[in-house]
């Protein structure tokens, strides 16, 4: 990833950090999208965790999940399903960062995946089993 891109990333994920800071963490539905979003991918690929599901893609992987990604959120934005798209957005954001020089790049994204691991383990503690 070139220096231009990781500044533009840099910018995409300080906005979402700050968003989840400012009260987006409080914002239950999404936090929920965002823990079934990450269990889903998480499960696929048999990992107990966000981190070592990150740490096993290839970078052929990560940009396949990424087109995934783009295309359920862009179905999500014209069906005006807010908080799922953000919830992608967020998942595609720390995705994007996986192999990132900056380490401005590098230390907004783990501030983004600790947040992804906390929705991660409230969505499996409170609503899978309920659902499952």
């Amino acid at each position: 990833m070139n220096t231009q891109a990781e500044t533009e990333l840099l910018a995409q994920l300080a906005e979402v950090v700050a968003n989840l800071h400012d009260g987006g963490m409080q914002d239950g539905q999404a936090m929920f999208m965002l823990g079934a979003g990450a269990d889903r991918l998480v499960s696929i690929r048999a990992h107990n965790n966000w981190s070592h599901f990150k740490a096993a893609l290839t970078p052929a992987d990560t940009i396949e999940l990424l087109q995934h990604i783009d295309a359920e959120g862009n179905t999500a934005l014209r069906e005006e399903k807010g908080r799922q798209a953000y919830a992608l957005q967020a998942l595609a954001l720390s995705l994007a960062a996986k192999d990132a020089e900056l380490d401005t790049v590098r230390a907004g994204a783990a501030l983004l995946d600790q947040v992804i691991e906390s929705a991660l383990s409230n969505f499996r503690t409170h609503a899978k089993p309920a659902l499952g």
